[in-house]
């Protein structure tokens, strides 16, 4: 369930409700340098506990510049910086009778300097949250909450995300890619999870949530987009963090990493590298009613699975500055996974005579193993940054599997053999334009771009033999061979215009053409091509500086993954039970639509509506008077899916100081405050048969920190799920989970620490029901979710506060840490 957190003290750091606004107007001498060509940021900060704590931090390229702040009287420092010329350092002071607007006069670009890596800002706090009209950016690196543990953690504490069934992340109910610096992710969905577990939070500068991807993004977007940006460049001393997590319960999880950095003159690199070992205990139970017998029959299951999960990742990066407005990007990322599985199931028969007692005992071992490549070259081509990005991009996933079972039914043993092996090739080329026209606030995206992907997956079996020799001396009596080819050609263009200071629109549209070819020796060879344009809108209304109206369109196509297609038997197997892939699956388009009220930005309320015009979700063939059970897939038509949420902070402090407080900038992490939220989700499926009322689900969450003494911070987190209805999938019991986290930091947060109580009353699980034809089913899952985590870890060296991640880059050569 999604653990919402992102530190919303920092609101009300500035201002309340009905506060002034304090105008800052200042504009730039021309003369030889055309001060409208050049990318200025503007960044204005005052004294909070002896520290100097950003209030406004903001890019731009006019000659002319008006900036609101809240009216609190104080002493405020303005500073001027560019990548070519000298900063300007300025300091004004606003009382409660100074004129509602200052003017700063006319300020002069001196002299270029070679370099702006002597610039520094020490003690800067952040403001955690940034909410565009696209998308909502958290910052991870600083934020005493979110940079406490893994990437993964830090993404279950981000409004609105929480665990999709079967893994990965939810937004709004549909399920959400992961992307890495803009590119998404080629690794299997379980490989995906255990590098997010394994990463520290702390490597991380921020994450992006892009609940409704525009043009610029590609069509094929499953939901909602996650992107993860790594900590900026470095100085050219070397940083790091070195991690270490351990989770105990009956078994045992170790995660050690390292994140190294620095830099030359022209050249920055980073490296990220550690190893994740995983045990994992899991129970699955069904109940199995076959409904087309007269009377009905029924088979109850009972599995049990130990899992234990190796995996080695390897992620260097180097960026060269080929000259002051070119730059070449580097990254390789190298993984292995090792993982093992251990079961024991037992089915059981119910009004069927003679009696069905079966005992299914198995063993899986699966290697898998990618290579992945990245070229980017950007270009500027004026001060204006008129922007091309030229990128490239290669990787190679392969995967072996190995299964063994053995059966026993009404006294007799059999022996099976499934293996697998799996080769998968991706590649794209494209090219991205950026047209800024700032003197009339207008800008323009534009880009095309080539895929493709090729996927072989060769399925060995020897099913229900008679010899267990098949394990020493493998032998196949059947093979399916799979192919898979993916092509895809796109263009789009994507608009925004600022319309005075309060309204942001943006519009683009997507030509993009698809391609798919599916080719099994067991099943007919099948071409399709999908050609359509992907129109996305977007607009936002900045009421005041706290009050945002949002509203978001867009149009995309759901592939189904290739794995979905697959004719091979890569799930379960017993007598019983089998799967299979869909060769006859329809591509889903969609449209969604959103509407969003944020206040000081983290108190927030949204409506999420999407149309399906076709859903692939996973369904249980039976045929008639059979006992058979073959996991596959089925489109259906016409799926609406409506989302409600709502979350509200509520920081103790304002009941002891009343409005007061609001007129008091606050530290995050020496605050006491509660995150409150609920959602609602409700999907209606037309062509699905509903066995009960399709109702929809509530969750009802709370997330707390309390400042103990002796600098201890108290998070508390709990969750719980409401009855009702996920898709075609009836929740019958309530899920919950209560997790508390202890933590301090040591050396001036160069150290930080933590122990966490992860699901301490064991409640995190699923108890569902399904029907289809012939079959009514009831499920139960449960994994080791009830943990007790130690984590540690330590930063040294210095690393550059980056503001853009390819634009201006601000050292920071204070005391403080990378990521804490």
């Amino acid at each position: 369930m999604y653990r919402i957190i992102v530190v919303f003290c920092t609101l009300f750091c500035s201002t309340h409700l009905f506060a002034q606004s304090q105008w800052i107007h200042f504009s730039f001498a021309e003369k030889e340098i055309p001060c409208d060509e050049i990318t200025k940021q503007v960044i204005i900060s005052t004294q909070i506990s002896g520290k100097d704590s950003v209030l406004l931090k903001e890019q731009f390229s006019g000659c002319e510049k008006v900036l609101e702040l809240p009216k609190i009287p104080g002493m405020y420092s303005f500073t001027i910086r560019t990548q070519l010329y000298q900063p300007i350092l300025l300091s004004f002071e606003v009382k409660a009778n100074t004129p509602d607007t200052i003017q700063l006069g006319v300020l002069n670009l001196k002299e270029p300097v070679s370099q702006l890596d002597e610039v520094t800002i020490t003690g800067i706090q952040r403001k955690f949250i940034e909410i565009d009209a696209d998308k909502t950016t958290l910052t991870v690196r600083d934020n005493p909450v979110l940079s406490i543990s893994s990437i993964y953690d830090a993404i279950l504490k981000i409004p609105g995300v929480m665990p999709y069934p079967g893994g990965g992340f939810a937004i709004g109910g549909q399920m959400a890619s992961v992307y890495f610096e803009n590119v998404p992710s080629s690794l299997s969905t379980d490989d995906l999870m255990n590098l997010l577990k394994s990463l520290p939070a702390n490597s991380v500068e921020t994450i992006e949530i892009i609940s409704n991807p525009g043009a610029s993004f590609d069509a094929n977007v499953s939901g909602a987009i996650i992107n993860i940006n790594s900590i900026g460049k470095a100085t050219k001393w070397l940083s790091g963090t070195v991690t270490l997590n351990y989770g105990l319960n009956q078994n045992q999880k170790v995660s050690p990493s390292l994140v190294l950095n620095g830099r030359r003159s022209k050249w920055s690199w980073q490296v990220q590298t550690g190893f994740s070992y995983n045990e994992r205990s899991s129970r699955d139970t069904s109940q199995r009613v076959f409904n087309s017998f007269n009377p009905v029959l029924g088979l109850n299951s009972d599995r049990k699975e130990q899992t234990t999960h190796n995996y080695v990742y390897f992620k260097p990066s180097i960026n060269l500055n080929l000259s002051k407005r070119s730059s070449l990007i580097l990254n390789y990322n190298g993984s292995f996974g090792d993982n093992k599985i251990r079961g024991l199931s037992e089915t059981g028969s119910q009004s069927i005579v003679p009696p069905v007692l079966l005992n299914t005992d198995y063993n899986s071992h699966n290697y898998g193993m990618g290579n992945e490549g990245m070229i980017k070259f950007r270009q500027e081509f004026d001060t204006l940054k008129r922007v091309l990005n030229v990128t490239a991009f290669y990787s190679n996933y392969q995967n072996k599997s190995k299964r063994n079972n053995i059966q026993r039914i009404s006294g007799n043993e059999d022996f099976s053999i499934l293996d697998y092996y799996m080769n998968i090739n991706r590649f794209y080329l494209r090219a991205d334009a950026e047209i800024p026209f700032e003197k009339i606030k207008f800008y323009v995206n534009t880009g095309v771009k080539y895929s493709v992907m090729k996927v072989d997956n060769t399925g060995s079996y020897n099913l229900n033999n008679a010899s267990q020799d098949i394990f020493t001396n493998p032998f196949y009596t059947s093979v399916i061979d799979f192919d898979y080819v993916e092509d895809n050609m796109a263009a789009y263009v994507d608009l925004k215009k600022k319309l005075g200071k309060k309204v942001s629109i943006g519009a683009g549209v997507r030509a993009e053409n698809f391609r798919l070819n599916r080719a099994s020796n067991v099943t007919s060879k099948l071409d399709n091509n999908y050609f359509n344009f992907f129109p996305s809108f977007n607009a936002i209304y900045r009421v005041n500086s706290m009050l945002n109206v949002i509203g978001t369109y867009s149009r995309k196509i759901g592939i189904p993954g290739f794995s979905q297609y697959d004719p091979n038997n890569s799930g379960y197997y017993d007598s019983f039970t089998s799967s299979s892939g869909n060769t006859q699956l329809k591509p889903n388009f969609y449209d969604n639509a959103q509407f969003k009220v944020t206040f000081l930005d983290y108190a927030q309320f949204s409506v999420n509506f999407t149309h399906s015009q076709f859903l692939n979700l996973g369904e249980v063939v039976v045929e008639p008077n059979s006992l058979q059970t073959v996991q596959t897939y089925r489109t259906y038509n016409n799926v609406n899916s409506m989302n409600y949420f709502l979350a509200i902070p509520v920081p103790f402090a304002f009941f002891t100081k009343g409005l007061k407080f609001l007129d008091e900038p606050v530290e995050v992490d020496k605050m006491s405050f509660l995150y409150l939220y609920s959602s609602f989700t409700k999907t209606t499926i037309s062509g699905y048969n509903y066995q009960n009322p399709n109702k929809g689900m509530w969750t009802f969450g709370t997330y707390a920190q309390f400042i103990l003494p002796g600098k201890i911070r108290l998070n508390v987190d709990y969750y719980l799920t409401s009855k009702g209805n996920y898709q075609i999938y009836e929740f019958v019991k309530n899920r919950s989970a209560f997790d508390v986290v202890l933590s301090r930091e040591f050396l001036d947060k160069k150290i930080k620490t933590s122990i966490s109580f992860e699901d301490i009353f064991n409640m995190d699980q699923s108890t569902t029901r399904v029907s289809f034809p012939n079959i009514h089913m009831n499920s139960y899952s449960k994994q080791d979710t009830r943990i007790i985590w130690f984590k540690i870890s330590y930063s040294f060296g210095r690393v550059e506060k980056n503001s853009d991640p390819e634009g201006i880059s601000i050292p920071d050569k204070s005391s403080g840490t990378p990521g804490m």
